[in-house]
């Protein structure tokens, strides 16, 4: 899916819930990528069902494990801080592609005053709504897209995400992305609903193959963004803000922002 590398069978997990039964993981050995083959062969309807059962059980309850309330918030603390410092541009085309219910639209509407437009294929958004016809390519200054980089089964789907990034925009990603994804089906980030596990080498990669210049990475947020602007443009907007920060809130990297080793 990233490099078009030959993949080799890696390990199997045990689920034994929501249709699932053992599922066998494969793995890249150039860039590290690994993914679920079981979650890879299903049909759409069978992946469907799935994630809607999954969703339905997780998604919606204030007490559950998965709870993403601190770090929706501070994701849009984090975009309005980057907006604020001339990071991301001021217009109003932005975009949370894969959006859920809009949490992070809600929240930059609520407290900074930000616009955030929403789509989702199988949610409604409660805020910003935007119509799949009016999704053009290249037209979002800012691309956000959060939870949703681990349920993606082929790249067409990554790509199609992307394409929807300006010439000079900016691309903003939260998933999980190690070093190397361990050998284990005891990992905490094999929920039933993940898919595809990526490595700083694959994202590293990708960011080649999209034409990304640099990254920053803030670990309250969990959130990447990436950027098309010249490196040498963006660093100093990032030292600034830190600077009034106090602290290292934003970390720089020319290339792919590798925080977790």
């Amino acid at each position: 899916m990233i490099c078009q590398s030959g993949m080799q069978y890696f390990f199997s997990k045990q689920f034994d819930q929501f249709d699932l039964s053992k599922v066998d993981y494969w793995r890249c050995g150039a860039c590290g990528f690994a993914a679920s083959k079981t979650h890879l062969e299903m049909s759409e309807e069978r992946w469907a069902r799935l994630n809607n059962d999954f969703h339905s059980q997780t998604h919606y309850t204030e007490d559950n494990p998965y709870n993403r309330n601190q770090r929706y918030f501070n994701q849009a603390l984090m975009l309005s801080l980057m907006r604020k410092q001339g990071l991301l541009a001021a217009q109003d085309n932005w975009l949370d592609w894969g959006c859920g219910v809009g949490a992070v639209s809600k929240l930059l509407r609520d407290y900074f005053g930000v616009h955030l437009g929403t789509y989702d294929k199988f949610f409604t958004p409660e805020v910003n709504a935007i119509a799949e016809a009016d999704l053009r390519q290249r037209a979002f200054e800012l691309l956000l897209n959060t939870a949703v980089f681990e349920h993606v089964r082929d790249r067409a789907t990554l790509d199609e995400i992307e394409s929807y990034v300006a010439p000079s925009g900016a691309f903003a990603i939260h998933t999980l992305v190690p070093e190397n994804v361990p050998q284990d089906p005891n990992w905490m980030y094999l929920l039933p609903v993940h898919c595809a596990f990526h490595t700083n080498r694959s994202m590293q990669l990708l960011m080649d193959q999209w034409g990304y210049t640099c990254s920053v990475y803030n670990e309250h947020a969990k959130l990447w963004v990436l950027f098309k602007q010249d490196a040498n443009a963006i660093e100093p907007k990032v030292q600034a803000l830190n600077k009034a920060m106090g602290w290292s809130y934003l970390h720089f990297k020319r290339g792919f922002m590798d925080y977790w080793k």
